[in-house]
């Protein structure tokens, strides 16, 4: 693919111009100094850690024939080489990678989905029962997933380098809808600038991720940004249960709503819940239908809600997915239920949050268990603030709390045992209700060990992940592969 320099700058607001050449031709378009060959645009991009201003040379030197900056570079432009500087070089990858690529946004209808909590199962889902109508693409914390097959994600949103060549990619796969989750991260650093989605949806949103946003209204206002861009989504949908959704329906009144909760454009009604699933009445555009779902806990019903008002928006009709939402199964991590032929239950979910932890277990206290049984831990290197608040909502509802490690990272795990503590109820609960057992796959086997008939065990936070994120890098480790062979251990003990 070729373009030439004029028609992918114009309309770009360019502070200064080197040794301009507009008829010069571009082979490619990259952020990264290592990957410039002869003939491609660099741009230079402040990141977190590096600073591509500091590799300018290193991109000349590797024959770039245009390199793009924010701030006046150390060295001079040859003459040979095309200088042109912007007001943020962010904006100007996403610009520039999608004019390289004709736009593919354009011809893929984006669905995006963002919020705390919810995005993951929301935007799979959606993509397990729109491909029944055609080819579709997912990308988010899963992988990423085309007709062709899955690869590994790197990032739940991936960057314009490697975001709008996938777009390209589905374009000629004949993809219909893409269905993204949109982190707070891809917002804020303009990984999703400038494209076009045909849907916009809020799941909701609560503490997380404040080592990066440092407070609750700039995490807030982060995901604002994607309904607020300068492309915003042509439709949008957001839950009423959360203030935050709220917030945004004051700004945008014409945006649909949904609740499990109360009156909204999308709600319901005669909901039933059971460790087996929920059956609940959809109330929209004056109708009432029925829908059954193999996903326990009332945020799967918001989720599944989420889903049906995205198919009904998408104009679809409501009638043809009853049958395919009843027999989706579980997503890996997602509420996961591990083993079967036990008289106890055990689930594995990827719940990370203080609010996940009081949506997951609330819900469980108010179903029919003799115990719950909960085995988490909290993240290294990431919001500390959060952690004695997962510690209290699990105390909070289950019998049997077992505190272990998740991914410490570089951070010492009694340094997080520490802060985790905080949240421990005063007085503390009589002896063998809260262990504390720092090897992962130790204290999911004690959780099975001790598990009697009717109880419920959640293991919380990894879900779907097949690592744990050491000091010193990463390790094999799956929460579902540990409950198994636990499973299995327990059997046989019984049996003999």
């Amino acid at each position: 693919m070729r373009k030439r320099l004029e028609d992918l700058f114009q309309g770009i607001a360019v502070l200064e111009k080197q040794h301009w050449d507009p008829k010069r031709i571009i082979h490619k378009i990259t952020s990264d100094s290592r990957a410039v060959e002869s003939g491609d645009i660099f741009v230079a991009c402040r990141g977190n850690r590096m600073d591509g201003h500091d590799f300018l040379s290193q991109a000349i030197y590797a024959k770039a024939a245009v390199v793009v900056f924010e701030k006046e570079p150390d060295i001079m432009i040859p003459p040979h080489v095309t200088g042109v500087r912007v007001r943020d070089s962010r904006v100007a990858l996403a610009v520039l990678l999608n004019r390289f690529y004709d736009c593919p946004d354009q011809k893929v209808k984006l669905i995006g989905v963002t919020g705390t909590n919810g995005k993951t199962t929301t935007s799979y889902l959606l993509h397990r029962l729109l491909r029944e109508k055609g080819p579709t693409a997912y990308l988010g914390t899963l992988w990423y997933e085309l007709p062709t097959g899955k690869v590994t994600s790197v990032n739940t949103t991936p960057g314009p380098e490697v975001l709008i060549p996938m777009f390209h990619q589905m374009e000629e796969e004949g993809v219909k809808h893409c269905l993204m989750e949109v982190s707070s991260h891809a917002i804020d650093q303009k990984r999703v600038y400038g494209l076009e989605f045909e849907l916009g949806i809020f799941t909701q949103l609560t503490q997380d991720h404040l080592d990066y946003h440092h407070s609750m209204e700039h995490y807030f206002q982060t995901k604002r940004d994607f309904f607020a861009s300068v492309t915003p989504p042509r439709k949008m949908l957001f839950n009423k249960d959360c203030p935050y959704g709220r917030r945004l329906i004051e700004e945008w009144p014409e945006a649909k709503t949904y609740s499990v909760l109360g009156e909204a454009d999308y709600c319901i009604k005669d909901l039933k819940m059971s460790f087996q699933g929920s059956r609940f009445l959809l109330c929209c555009n004056g109708q009432e239908i029925s829908f059954q779902i193999r996903l326990p806990m009332r945020y799967n019903v918001s989720n599944a809600l989420t889903i049906l008002a995205a198919i009904d928006l998408l104009g679809f009709d409501l009638q043809d997915f009853r049958g395919a939402l009843e027999e989706i199964p579980a997503i890996p991590g997602r509420m996961e239920r591990v083993g079967t032929g036990t008289d106890f239950t055990v689930f594995v979910d990827y719940a990370h949050t203080p609010d996940a932890f009081e949506q997951v277990l609330h819900d469980a206290k108010q179903m029919e268990s003799k115990r719950i049984i909960t085995v988490f831990g909290c993240g290294g290197d990431r919001d500390k603030g959060k952690r004695p608040l997962m510690t209290r909502a699990a105390c909070a509802y289950s019998d049997i709390v077992i505190m272990t490690t998740d991914n410490p990272r570089s951070e010492d795990p009694e340094e997080i045992f520490r802060d985790m503590r905080k949240g421990l109820p005063h007085p503390v609960p009589a002896e063998g209700r809260i262990k504390e057992i720092q090897d992962r796959e130790e204290a999911i086997q004690q959780a099975i060990a001790i598990a009697k008939a009717g109880d419920v065990i959640f293991v919380l936070g990894k879900g779907h992940e097949e690592y744990q994120i050491l000091a010193d890098g990463k390790v094999p480790f799956s929460d579902r592969e540990v409950v198994e062979a636990a499973l299995k251990r327990k059997s046989r003990v019984f049996l003999s």
